[in-house]
């Protein structure tokens, strides 16, 4: 767990003109009931509230807001209902949509600029119950009724739905398999423009019908499912285009989706071929997935044009090791993808390096494409000894890209306790079999590793989901079942209520670039103290033989060797304020100010 701190510079010649960059753990809510409760998405509005979408079964209670609801179908457990909520930057709580009949779960949410509220998610009736329906209640408790449902997830439609800065019904439209609903229709993911127009991607099993005037439709001719990219009028909800592949191979999944800093549309997601393989169009752009899912990147512009296909094979050879793709953000001329592949069994082959890992199971990853034609410029991986997964994408005010995620550094006796490699540092802390929860920033033009957190940690199964920032904040969506689940600063805790809870967690990035190092040459280093290690590292520091520590009265605290190293051992090291003076071998001496917490 790596944390950065401020060095105050006294000396000309190791300077630092700002602080480095530095994400520190702000806060932590959870919430749930006695039964299954699982969050799926995070967003941020232009004035820094917060929206969370989330389900819950029979009841739950989230930052003081009681919940009820879908009742329990004859002979059958609960089914999901539909929560999100809208916070103020202060934790308030402003609104909230919910469902309380049918089984709603969500998929995603997006903000437009003007601060309206985008929702999309599955539905269907109730296992075993009595009626065909399910609803939506906004903001005011206005009711919308989905009807004509079927009971079984194989039946589940979706719907997209426009709320307004009051969490007021706009419009809602339902994305139906067919007149008669009866395969499934799902979404994936959510995107707005600076128009405020609605682009979506999910899947289908045989048949879609997008709402217009004239409905939208298509059909697929995969063995499993097919997937869709489509835009909608963001005044009337109503289908403005839709995209698929010509089909004919197995399976489609286009699971991450955003409108880059370009004005143009990124979609990214995994591509199965069919056991012969064949050549797949979209857009009139061609390319030839392999047999075991590969990682497809898609540029278009917002009137559906295809301006290129990426596609990266997954070297897998056994069925079902698949490329899972979960976020996708774009700024300043690259795409970043992130996600996880079963590459213990593989890897994915990109242009000059093959993205392999020791992971028993799943091995998470980062890569960044240029956004002008889709090539290369950097992966990393996330590697723990049994599972990692990245699982959300932001970009920080400090200018750097941060990814969230989750990690089982063992998995029960099977699979040996170890560290979690993120690339440039490692996460040490192996206590736990299960999953437990990481937030990490990278360079966005290299690809190094910036900074690591064990963002959530406890005896359970933590899962995040989804990732979101505005200004100087950064907060991770989800799950836990730990009792209980202890965050960064070591002192915040929460227990589950149940089976398995939601949880929104916060970090401050308290440094904007502009602000920070901007010369490498003028301002040659920092430092950090490693908490994992209990160590001091001056990064960028050269030819350092001695350190003293000192507290604020002048006492000397700790003496210490380095020869040469610009790490140095602080065990015992208590949190507060001190005085580092690093002596070079031609006896310069540099004095800084560190705060340790």
């Amino acid at each position: 767990m790596k944390k950065f701190f401020t060095l105050v510079g006294l000396s000309a010649a190791m300077t630092l003109t700002a602080a480095t960059p530095n994400a520190s753990f702000a806060w932590a809510l959870g919430g749930g009931g006695a039964t299954a409760d699982y969050t799926y998405d995070v967003a941020t509005d232009g004035s820094g509230n917060i929206f969370m979408a989330n389900s819950f079964t029979n009841t739950a209670t989230f930052n003081g807001v009681q919940l009820t609801g879908s009742a329990k179908g004859s002979g059958a457990n609960f089914d999901n209902s539909l929560y999100v909520c809208k916070l103020s930057p202060a934790k308030e709580n402003l609104w909230k949509l919910y469902s309380n009949e049918g089984a709603v779960t969500p998929a995603a949410l997006v903000t437009t600029a003007n601060g309206d509220l985008i929702v999309a998610g599955s539905i269907r009736a109730v296992k075993g119950g009595a009626t065909t329906s399910a609803n939506l209640i906004d903001a005011a408790g206005t009711i919308t009724t989905f009807t004509n449902l079927g009971n079984a997830t194989a039946y589940d439609q979706s719907f997209v739905a426009k709320f307004n800065s009051a969490g007021i019904l706009q419009w809602v439209k339902e994305l139906n398999s067919s007149a008669t609903k009866d395969t499934t229709v799902e979404t994936s993911a959510l995107a707005t423009d600076a128009s405020g127009n609605v682009y979506l991607t999910g899947t289908f099993a045989k048949g879609l019908s997008l709402p217009a005037a004239t409905p939208l439709t298509a059909t697929s001719t995969n063995t499993s499912q097919a997937a869709f990219i489509a835009k909608l009028d963001g005044k009337t909800g109503d289908a403005v285009w839709l995209k698929k592949t010509s089909g004919g191979i197995k399976s489609e999944a286009f699971t991450a989706l955003t409108v880059g800093d370009d004005g143009a549309l990124y979609v990214a997601g995994d591509v199965a071929n069919a056991a012969t393989p064949i050549a797949v169009t979209i857009g009139g752009k061609s390319f030839t997935p392999s047999q075991i899912a590969d990682l497809v990147l898609i540029k278009l512009d917002t009137d559906g044009n295809v301006a290129y296909v990426q596609e990266r094979p997954n070297l897998s050879t056994t069925a079902g090791k698949d490329v899972r793709v979960k976020d996708i953000v774009v700024k300043n001329g690259k795409a970043f993808v992130c996600g996880s592949v079963y590459a213990s069994f593989g890897g994915i082959q990109f242009t000059g390096n093959t993205l392999t890992s020791t992971s028993t199971y799943l091995n998470g990853f980062t890569a960044a494409f240029n956004t002008s034609d889709g090539s290369d410029v950097w992966q990393k991986a996330v590697l723990a000894p049994a599972i990692a997964e990245v699982s959300g994408a932001v970009i920080g005010k400090d200018g750097n890209l941060f990814v969230c995620g989750y990690h089982y550094n063992a998995l029960g006796t099977a699979v040996t306790a170890g560290p979690v490699n993120f690339g440039d540092t490692t996460l040490v802390d192996a206590t736990n079999k299960l999953g437990d929860l990481f937030l990490a920033s990278y360079d966005p033009a290299t690809g190094k590793t910036q900074e690591v957190h064990l963002s959530g940690k406890g005896p359970g199964s933590e899962l995040s989901f989804a990732l979101a920032g505005y200004d100087d904040k950064v907060y991770v969506a989800a799950r836990t079942n730990s009792k209980p689940l202890t965050f960064e600063d070591n002192t915040t805790t929460y227990s589950t209520a149940g089976v398995f809870d939601f949880v929104l967690v916060c970090y401050k990035d308290t440094v904007p670039k502009s602000a920070a190092i901007h010369d490498q040459k003028s301002v040659p280093a920092y430092a950090f103290y490693n908490k994992a290690s209990q160590s001091v590292v001056i990064a960028n520091g050269k030819n350092i033989v001695s350190v003293a520590i000192y507290d604020m009265t002048g006492r000397l605290v700790e003496t210490v060797k380095t020869a040469g190293s610009s790490e140095f051992s602080a065990r015992g090291i208590k949190s507060g304020i001190y005085m580092v003076r690093a002596t070079t071998s031609n006896d310069q001496k540099n004095v800084f100010k560190l705060a340790v917490n």
